[in-house]
């Protein structure tokens, strides 16, 4: 079993740059049957104010015919301790 990001998207209302100090937080958003949904958030060091925010979708598929299977149940109960 493998996991492939089938789909990602970022929306930036700040700009940051380097050699700024930025806050990542991140959570579950929904699992699914194959799939875990997160949500980003990407903060400038002490803002509660997020300057982009995003998403992306995680799929668990076979290493050998690429067709989606189950989250592990394993792997599905701890994911689902931490969904917001």
């Amino acid at each position: 079993m493998i996991g492939l990001c089938v789909e990602s998207q970022c929306s930036f209302k700040q700009s940051l740059a380097f050699p700024e100090t930025v806050d990542a937080g991140l959570r579950v958003s929904k699992v699914g049957n194959s799939s875990v949904h997160y949500e980003i958030g990407l903060f400038r060091s002490g803002s509660a104010v997020p300057a982009a925010t995003g998403r992306f979708v995680h799929v668990f598929v076979d290493r050998t015919d690429r067709r989606p299977v189950p989250v592990p149940d394993r792997i599905r109960a701890a994911l689902e301790g931490i969904a917001g």
